[in-house]
């Protein structure tokens, strides 16, 4: 029988909160908002024994308890943690355990504590699945097959132990010079808001719906299964729109531009169980501080219900606003943070409470919001996990297996001249590039180490050994950004491909840290390794391939054999020589673990490409922005030196057989807009198609955009089939910010689909 209210289950979750909020003392509160530890200084591995430090045990006592811990598994060169000193896969559950176990019996109330990791392209530590990164993702334009991986990653990381998964999905990709370009699922933030949504879905499935507020209802009304865990979405908001693609910079957007851009991500956020602020202010106001943003905005307009985490001592970055670190935690805290992220500034709270500079109430109502998260996720009722055994291989297996799957449906095809697929037998094909031989150049950014196993899973020897009946050779060129020192692997790349009868370059950048560089507080790259070109805070002002890339991609061109180029980068690089001399070109992103072998059975033709660019894609950078919504504003496209128009359109790729749009046909019904589109595979083999709805506003009080998409979806079609496509568009998808700041419906509209166009009145 429960001693005291809170430890009732017949109790709603806010009955709960309430009656244990009332009995924590201010410090008990102070140390429920502190996410301050670094999870891999809290343990120290002894051969096979796991100890707790002494650092963490007394992190515990000063905040009389935890309220969550990050990064307990990461392993990476920032951590310095990998299979040596780090936690095993299988592993995890014990040590996962052994933290909670302390946490519980040294806080008066038994509070356990959140336990979380980064994932945003996989789970950042040993032995896990690592997907394609986003921008790979977004290209698949497959919400189920995101849905279904996501929900693998939930069960990977709930099997270990971990309750808040933190995944990228909020940053829109508006300047390839950024960075953690990578990290966005595309330009469009429709595509972002539903990929968004369907990872929300995949993490939690119906852990908070629109329904009810889950205050309202007990622990065992959501009947929370244990492959459920909650999800963290980052970053809000409008990180992507920096000035000049710089890391973390100033964001001049206006009111009318943030309404109309990011309404749709605000939204998709509102039944995850936590967002993370973002470090770029907007118009001057830093996220971190925003109190429109996120108590105005996320919760009262769109109903998010869960806590929103800082980034990375990004609340010790608000020095440039505040002059003390109390007055600096007050406002975070009334704008609606309330989980800190290893800053010292929420360290500070109690100080300013006693100081009168922190009100209490405030401080109230994030501790309230965190130990709601606790409830739901059912760790006062089951803290502890059991010993995963047998499922761990059948985990595994069906995630490299869908994670195959993924990487082959990111990949675009932007050129082909009739060289793909290939047909190597009895041939001799040289592998030639940076990034042929290489597994950590596929992985992206936030990576962990990888096994032995994975090592050997390049492009080049995945080709080897699906290209059984021909001859494969390699040879890597040149580094990525390195220019010292390439004359003789150039050489040997030319005699090796002067042999051959075919070439397939594997070229682009690389997002991979290594163990010598050195890092920032917050884990981004602060010594960029000479190959590193790619990842957070690595911004770039050129787009051009690194080092001597293009130099040997011309060399190789004058052997006059047919040459295919893979490119695998995290933003587009600028392709312009690429795609000159070049037969064929496929972009691979960075296509994660199983990359190698899903660039191979495309070349292959084993694999039909379906990937549609999520970004537009410029010739360089000159150029920027040229993202696809923008106003419809009349000027001068083309620039005196260089064509305004892109290298390839948002939506581009190419396939090994043609699809074909057919009578378009937009029925208005009550309060929605039925759009349907005949579609038809043309060809004579099977592929997938992803059929986007577009729409332009016509009339009203301000320049409308060029087109903006609205609605997608992907289907497989058989050689000569053909099918009805149906979509549902609602009135908010008319809707824009007038001049006078306030919504407003377009009076017409022009539905777009393919090559099909249909005008419509927006009568609703």
């Amino acid at each position: 029988m429960a001693k005291y209210p809170y430890q009732n289950p017949e109790l709603t979750i806010r009955q709960r909160v309430e009656d244990l909020l009332a009995r924590l003392s201010l410090s008990e509160k102070v140390g429920q908002v502190n996410q301050h530890l670094y999870g891999w200084e809290c343990y120290k591995k002894e051969q096979e024994a796991v100890e707790l430090t002494e650092k963490f045990k007394n992190h515990v006592q000063w905040g009389g308890g935890l309220g969550a811990l990050y990064g307990l598994f990461r392993a990476d060169p920032w951590s310095k943690v990998d299979d040596k000193n780090g936690i095993a896969a299988k592993d995890s559950w014990k040590v996962a355990n052994q933290v909670q176990e302390y946490v519980i019996s040294h806080s008066r109330w038994g509070i356990p504590a959140l336990i979380v990791e980064e994932c945003p392209h996989g789970h950042q530590g040993l032995e896990s699945i690592s997907y394609p990164t986003n921008v790979g993702r977004g290209s698949s334009f497959n919400l189920e097959l995101v849905e279904q991986t996501s929900r693998l990653m939930a069960k990977e990381l709930a099997a270990k132990g971990v309750h808040l998964a933190l995944v990228s999905t909020l940053d829109l990709l508006k300047d390839p010079r950024w960075g953690r370009s990578e990290e966005c699922f595309g330009e469009d933030p429709i595509l972002s808001a539903r990929m968004s949504e369907a990872i929300v879905q995949g993490f939690q499935g119906s852990l908070i719906s629109d329904e009810i507020a889950f205050l309202d209802q007990r622990v065992a009304d959501i009947n929370r299964s244990k492959e459920q865990i909650g999800v963290v979405l980052k970053h809000c908001i409008a990180q992507g729109e920096a000035l000049g693609g710089h890391n973390s910079g100033t964001v001049p957007i206006g009111r009318r531009e943030f309404a109309d851009v990011y309404t749709p991500l605000l939204k998709s956020t509102r039944n995850a169980v936590g967002v993370m602020a973002a470090y770029n202010d907007i118009d001057g106001v830093p996220c971190h501080v925003n109190h429109e943003l996120f108590e105005q905005n996320l919760r009262a307009k769109m109903g998010f219900q869960g806590l929103v985490m800082a980034d990375g001592i990004a609340l010790d970055r608000l020095n440039d606003v505040y002059e003390s670190q109390t007055e600096a935690a007050s406002h975070a805290l009334t704008a609606g943070i309330d989980l800190s992220l290893w800053d010292e500034t929420y360290t500070r709270i109690e100080e300013g409470v006693l100081e009168d500079v922190i009100d209490e109430t405030m401080l109230d109502r994030s501790v309230r919001r965190i130990l709601a998260i606790k409830f739901l996720l059912g760790l006062f009722e089951d803290p502890f996990i059991k010993d995963p055994k047998d499922q761990w291989e059948e985990l595994l297996t069906e995630s490299r297996k869908l994670n195959q799957q993924l990487a082959e449906e990111s990949l675009v095809l932007t050129k082909n001249n009739g060289v793909l697929p290939l047909n190597p037998s009895g041939k001799k094909v040289a592998v030639i590039g940076p990034n042929a031989d290489n597994l950590y150049h596929l992985l992206g950014d936030y990576s962990a180490p990888q096994t032995e196993i994975q090592l050997e899973k390049t492009v080049y020897r995945e080709i080897k050994q699906l290209f059984s009946s021909a001859t494969v050779t390699y040879a890597e060129g040149c580094e990525i950004r390195n220019e010292v020192s390439q004359e003789a692997k150039i050489e040997e790349a030319l005699q090796v491909a002067g042999e051959a009868d075919l070439i397939i370059t594997v070229l682009g950048g690389s997002s991979a840290r290594n163990f010598d560089m050195e890092f920032l507080q917050n884990g981004a790259v602060s010594s960029k390794g000479v190959n590193m070109d790619s990842g957070e805070n690595v911004d770039v002002a050129s787009l051009s391939l690194g080092g001597k890339q293009e130099f040997l991609l011309t060399e190789l061109s004058k052997l006059e054999k047919p040459l295919v180029s893979v490119v695998i980068q995290g933003r587009p690089s600028d392709l312009s020589l690429v795609e000159a001399v070049s037969d064929a070109v496929l972009i691979g992103w960075f296509p994660g673990q199983e990359g190698g072998k899903a660039i191979a059975k495309t070349l292959l033709g084993q694999s039909n490409p379906s990937g549609r660019l999520s970004v537009t894609y410029p010739r360089n950078s000159q150029q920027l922005p040229v993202y696809y919504y923008q106003r419809d504003a009349s000027k001068q496209e083309n620039y005196y030196d260089l064509s305004g128009s892109p290298l390839h359109d948002f939506g581009e790729g190419l396939s090994y057989t043609t699809f074909a749009y057919s009578a378009l046909q937009c029925k208005t019904n009550v309060d929605k807009l039925t759009v349907s589109v005949k579609v038809k595979n043309k060809g004579t083999i099977a592929g997938k198609v992803s059929s986007l709805v577009f729409v332009k506003l016509l009339g009203g009080s301000v320049i409308q955009r060029k087109k903006l998409l609205k609605a997608f979806s992907k289907h497989e079609l058989k050689a000569q089939e053909e099918k009805t496509v149906t979509f549902e568009l609602s009135p908010e998808d008319f809707q824009y910010v007038g001049a006078d700041n306030c919504w407003h419906f377009a009076k017409k509209a022009k539905i777009m689909v393919g090559d099909q166009e249909a005008e419509i009145n927006c009568d609703w």
